[in-house]
């Protein structure tokens, strides 16, 4: 009997995948190029280096493509560097001003992937691969399974309801999406920022590259939550999404590090609170994803808090 339970729980396992292999790949969910990415002549030369941008849409469930904005969006790169050294989750506040007061999430908005990627690619140095807008809704799923995560909240606070204490919350899909989304202090959304990155640090942790490639299973329900929310460019395909996800397999735990990508708030003499770049942490942490051992900054700088 355990024989015909294996088999039996095989053929569920590619049962699974092929229903999310097949939404995934559903050319109705993916963007054109030209929708996507910049022109080739503005942007850096492709490296062995792999790097896909995420959006996750907190209010648009379905949208995809055609998606407005929310405040509580998470914008992100998961970057895995050439020598496969270690994996970086950066996490960007969407209201970092990046020309004429012109923000990162305003220029989304406006002018859709072309120009995100292309602020990403100037700012960090580095060509993106992949990009991937996902429903919060796939996510909370992702959540639901592996959870409830352990998320740290640097002060406490209530949104729709819900308590937040300062310190570990465990929480579950539903409970994550109003603790990314929550903006409860007026600092131009960086503790809603730092919220996002706490989230993802947790849910990194709890998603085991090395036990996911030995469990098919667990792999390919996780793939069809994702495949259930996501619009994609072209060449981003399982096949290429596996194998993202198997280059991390021998990348230990502690070397996949989530950070927010530095950026410093000032109130403005209207009252205004503004964010920028760290106009030093910014380009060392450009030159530190170009070396061999660009773990080590990105490392210290979570220990600084980002």
């Amino acid at each position: 009997m355990p024989k015909v339970r294996n088999v039996l729980a095989t053929l569920g396992s590619l049962k699974e995948a092929n229903r999310a292999r097949a939404l995934f790949d559903d050319s109705s969910r993916k963007f054109a190029d030209e929708q996507a990415f910049p022109p080739a002549d503005v942007r850096p030369e492709p490296t062995d280096a792999t790097s896909l941008l995420i959006r996750v849409l907190v209010g648009s469930e379905g949208a995809g493509a055609s998606a407005a904005m929310s405040e509580g969006d998470i914008f992100a790169l998961l970057h895995v560097p050439a020598n496969r050294s270690g994996a970086f989750v950066l996490v960007f506040n969407p209201r970092t001003e990046v020309e004429r007061s012109a923000t990162l999430g305003g220029l989304a908005e406006e002018a859709g992937w072309p120009v995100y990627v292309a602020v990403v690619e100037e700012f960090l140095g580095h060509r993106v691969d992949h990009v991937m807008a996902l429903d919060f809704a796939a996510l909370e799923a992702v959540i639901d399974q592996v959870g409830p995560v352990p998320v740290y909240s640097r002060s406490a606070f209530a949104a729709a309801g819900r308590q937040y204490v300062e310190g570990t919350n465990q929480l579950d899909g539903g409970s994550a999406r109003l603790f990314t989304a929550a903006d409860p202090i007026d600092d131009a959304g960086q503790t809603r920022t730092r919220n996002q990155r706490a989230l993802l640090r947790a849910l990194v942790s709890g998603l085991n590259f090395g036990k996911l490639a030995k469990t098919p299973a667990e792999l390919f329900s996780i793939l069809s939550h994702v495949a259930a929310g996501a619009w994609t460019d072209a060449q981003l395909t399982t096949g290429s999404l596996l194998s993202i996800a198997a280059g991390m397999r021998g990348i230990s735990q502690n070397d996949i590090i989530t950070v927010t990508v530095p950026a410093k708030s000032q109130r403005e003499e209207d009252g205004r609170v503004s964010v920028k770049f760290d106009e030093e942490a910014v380009p060392a942490l450009r030159s530190a994803l170009r070396g061999p051992d660009a773990a080590t900054y990105v490392r210290e700088i979570a220990k600084l808090g980002y």
